[in-house]
């Protein structure tokens, strides 16, 4: 190749590429990157040169330069060059569809995201290969076999395994779920609620590290005294004791240095997971599995955020028997939560103090904690969302302070006072009112069968007398979600809170009808709500929001008292009438007259082509066959048109549906 073919082939990259740019997003209008046009200029370049070479020297022009065939040389590489960007075009806009500019990283984001994505695919190897050696990628299969292997207890036992082995993301994952009974069977549930990760502390100098950089300055200028050695360590931080330069004793949670970049890891695999999941098998398409990853993973960027923690303790309200720790926000960051430092002993290891305790002090504790919970679920709408008993601590003074709120619930009024009436409804064992309740709470599907339902639920509450709380709330769930109601996180959340209270106060008082007293308390909340001072303030919120819809009301009268004037009463019946049916009714007369021409162009030029009559230009080569191949080509570029405006509409009706 010499230097003057060079220059030729780079003259028409450089043009190539422009041209094809401008059509593409002009004519065609799809945008294009690029990189991506460059790329196929300087290939369709290579090639379409040669080729030109070739077709001249097929018609007998030996030598392009010549001036005798100057005219005829510069038509038919007009036309060859023509053809080749609306080729190009065609291909490009076929890529395009399938591989979106930006779906695809460029060659610098490639070469910049090799390492994480090695990581990913040795993280992802890692997790397949213990899901195979658990025999659980048998389970990611539509066949009969797989669903029968789902269902036997052996499968739970092997998924917990599997999940402890994955790591503290996906230990995190089976927790979740272990509290979801609307979503699980017993059995799996049973088995995902023994998870838990042992992972050793941080060593002092990383965790100091981490403290400079959230604190911007040494830890020594902050704290008095800080503990190098935590009192606790979990999965995801550790918590140690210090004193504030200005005397408070407090407690202070450092993040672990890797727990962010694992944890964004894992989730990405998970949600990865997922999608397969939902794609080859029913229980996971079943189960919402995309829906339920997001979620956790949402949950999961929550509790790595320690801001979201000092948030919730300032939502949380506590009493004079049960204390919630106060926060220091100027102390406390997205890594680094400081907060008071309470002295106790968590009731899951409490045995000796709470034998010191009389029986009637275990009962007054327990109570109290069932009190505040419910107040938290049903008035205040803010709840801890994990009373476990290493969550509860026992004071010195014979109190009970809440600890770990990363895991908080949030339900606003109508769930409130849904759930109000749920209570009262299963104090009173009324199933008619518990289902309406119900319905105030859950999603409810088009086609429950009330009758059902009613019967099915009245049918269980008139058998709680003496049934643990976890175990009522587990098949309440179960008959709902057997009747297709959907259940919100929030609300899943608070039947979890209550169901699991039972377990922790065990620990107190294992004599204590925890479902009798939590319709007692319910039942006296629920008074409280109804008092007249509360009424009243109620009515009052209720008239705020009704003001602006009754100011409302005159105009709207007015408008359909005008309508009533008019012979048609003021109701439009055009077809074309909404801007949304005019640009549909325009879109399809483009798509007509686009074929109609795309036909024409296409006939003509086919006739043209086949004719042998007309003048010749050269060896075999007609007039009527240049101005043919001109027609195709027009064919050619209106149905390329044709066909994107078809792809283009269709995409926007799927992501907008309907127009008017």
């Amino acid at each position: 190749m010499d230097l003057v073919q060079t220059l030729i082939i780079i003259a028409s990259v450089v043009v190539n590429t422009f041209l094809v740019s401008f059509t593409v997003r002009r004519l065609m209008g799809v945008p294009i990157g690029w990189p991506r046009v460059f790329l196929f200029s300087f290939v369709a370049s290579l090639i379409a040169n040669p080729l030109l070479i070739t077709t001249l020297d097929h018609i007998g022009i030996t030598d392009p330069t010549a001036l005798d065939n100057a005219g005829l040389t510069t038509a038919i590489s007009v036309l060859f060059v023509a053809w080749v960007i609306a080729v190009e075009i065609s291909i490009l806009v076929v890529v395009e569809i399938l591989v979106p500019t930006g779906s695809v990283p460029g060659p610098i984001e490639f070469v910049r995201g090799l390492p994480a994505r090695s990581r990913r695919a040795r993280r992802f190897t890692e997790i397949f290969g213990i899901a195979a050696r658990h025999g659980l990628i048998g389970s990611f299969s539509r066949s009969r076999a797989s669903s029968d292997r789902l269902g036997r207890p052996e499968t739970a036992i092997a998924l917990r395994e599997a999940l402890t082995q994955g790591g503290v993301t996906f230990v995190k994952l089976g927790q979740t779920l272990s509290t979801r009974p609307d979503l699980l069977p017993p059995t799996y549930m049973h088995e995902l609620s023994k998870l838990h990760s042992q992972v050793p502390a941080e060593p002092w100098d990383a965790v100091r590290q981490i403290l400079i950089t959230e604190l911007r300055q040494p830890p020594e200028q902050v704290f008095r005294h800080f503990d190098t050695v935590p009192m606790a360590a979990a999965s995801l931080g550790q918590v140690h004791k210090a004193t504030l330069r200005s005397g408070e004793d407090v407690v202070v949670k450092v993040q672990r240095g890797s727990a962010s970049a694992t944890v964004r890891g894992d989730l990405d695999i998970i949600t990865r997971l997922a999608r397969l999941m939902e794609k080859r098998t029913d229980w996971a398409s079943q189960l919402g599995a995309i829906d339920l990853a997001e979620g956790f993973g949402r949950s999961l960027a929550e509790e790595l955020d320690y801001r979201t923690e000092l948030r919730n303790l300032t939502s949380l309200h506590g009493t004079d028997a049960v204390i919630v720790p106060g926060g220091y926000p100027q102390f406390s960051t997205r890594r680094v939560l400081t907060m008071d430092r309470i002295e106790g002993v968590p009731l899951s290891s409490a045995h000796d103090e709470i034998n010191a305790l009389t029986r009637r002090e275990r009962e007054e504790l327990a109570r109290t904690i069932i009190d505040v919970v419910l107040r938290q679920i049903l008035v205040d709408g803010v709840f801890h969302a994990d009373l476990h008993g290493g969550n509860i601590l026992l004071t010195p003074r014979g109190s009970i302070a809440l600890l770990d709120f990363g895991s908080v619930g949030r339900l606003d009024r109508q769930a409130r006072q849904g759930l109000r009436s749920l209570l009262l409804a299963i104090d009173r064992q009324d199933g008619a009112a518990a289902t309406t309740a119900l319905g105030q709470i859950l999603i409810a599907p088009l086609d429950l069968d009330q009758v059902t339902t009613q019967w099915n639920i009245g049918d269980l509450i008139m058998r709680i007398e003496g049934m643990p709380a976890d175990e009522l709330f587990n098949e309440l769930l179960r008959v709902v979600v057997a009747a297709g109601f959907k259940v919100p996180p929030s609300i899943a959340a608070a039947f979890r809170c209550l169901g699991v209270l039972e377990g922790t106060l065990d620990l107190l008082t294992p004599d204590l009808d925890v479902i009798t007293t939590t319709r007692s308390i319910a039942a006296q909340v629920f008074r409280e709500s109804i008092k007249p001072i509360n009424a009243v303030e109620s009515g009052v919120e209720q008239a705020a929001l009704a003001i602006p819809i009754v100011e409302r009301v005159p105009a709207q009268l007015s408008s359909i008292v005008g309508r009533l004037d008019h012979q048609n009463l003021g109701l439009n019946f055009s077809p074309l009438g909404d801007p949304a049916s005019r640009a549909m009714a325009n879109h399809y007369a483009q798509l007509l007259s686009l074929s109609v021409l795309t036909m024409v162009a296409a006939f003509s030029g086919i006739a043209l082509v086949l004719s042998d009559q007309g003048p010749q230009w050269a060896d075999g080569l007609y007039m009527t066959t240049y101005l043919g191949l001109v027609l195709l080509l027009v064919a050619y570029v209106l149905g390329s048109r044709l066909v994107i405006m078809t792809l283009r509409h269709g995409f926007r009706h799927d992501r907008q549906p309907g127009f008017g």
